[in-house]
């Protein structure tokens, strides 16, 4: 996946929560949790990616995804 995809799909994922969240008004716009929302998508869009892609998921001793290009082995 290239840079531009994933940009692409991160913010494909981020409107479609807003349109979401503008339906349910559970979280406050540009409050901290409406933030840290945001950042859990995207990490769960690279998740989402890496698994398509065959690459390992790995996390580091602060529970923040490791983005690297490691293969799984088979």
């Amino acid at each position: 996946m290239t840079v531009g995809q994933m940009d692409y799909a991160i913010r494909k994922a981020h409107e479609s929560f807003d349109r979401w969240n503008d339906c349910t008004g559970l979280i406050t716009k540009f409050c901290g949790y409406y933030g840290e929302a945001l950042a859990e998508i995207e990490t769960a869009v690279r998740i989402g990616a890496r698994v398509a892609s065959g690459l390992k998921i790995r996390f580091d001793e602060g529970g923040q995804l490791i983005d690297d290009d490691e293969r799984e082995e088979t």
